[in-house]
């Protein structure tokens, strides 16, 4: 074989192996949990195997001792990875916030203590930087919006992002980072600290 034969084999065999890997770049869905055709987010299957950003306590504000309740929040591990890098979440990112309610108990130690009982629902943020579902009204600021009850982790009890979501959003803005995308800004990311390398 005469190196013009080899180097036509070689050629197509690369052309080949970027076909294949953009026809898998292609596949790789945007979000797990988001129906790319109308836009709604569920609760993703398995989260709970995601590694940990943060936790977060609610002080009780009766005058008692203990948490309210307690913030778990979980994203994929691809996230933290990119955040370390690039100090912004990726596209398709997905943060849920599982909100726990709690008991508070004396204990041995002459101290009050709450732990975790029961799940009363999540929150679910995914991060889009394309601007998809302009039509929907949990769509918006960079990410999609979504609470859900307990007793119900496929559809959502938000109708709309800007009455439902951002008021509890904006200290979280005050706080962040100047040089922060203005759509990470949303983001309590200043309690998450695996994301500083």
């Amino acid at each position: 074989m005469n190196i013009r034969n080899v180097c036509l084999v070689l050629g197509c065999a690369l052309i080949a192996v970027l076909a294949v890997a953009a026809t898998n770049q292609k596949a790789r869905p945007f979000a797990p949990n988001v129906n790319l055709e109308t836009g709604q987010i569920r609760v993703p299957e398995n989260y709970t195997r995601w590694p940990t950003l943060g936790t977060w306590s609610h002080a009780k504000t009766e005058g008692e001792p203990g948490a309210k309740e307690y913030h778990v929040v979980y994203t994929q591990p691809e996230t933290i990875d990119y955040y370390q890098k690039h100090g912004r979440y990726p596209d398709g990112a997905v943060l849920v916030k599982e909100l726990i309610n709690t008991k508070t108990m004396p204990m041995t130690t002459g101290e009050a203590v709450s732990h975790a009982t029961t799940i009363k629902g999540w929150f679910v943020l995914v991060r889009d930087t394309q601007g998809r579902f302009k039509e929907s009204k949990l769509w918006g600021d960079g990410w999609g919006w979504s609470f859900f009850n307990a007793d119900n982790s496929v559809k959502t009890a938000s109708t709309d992002y800007q009455v439902d979501c951002i008021a509890c959003h904006l200290p979280a803005r005050e706080m962040a980072r100047a040089d922060a995308d203005e759509s990470d800004k949303w983001i309590y990311s200043f309690g998450y600290p695996v994301l500083r390398k």
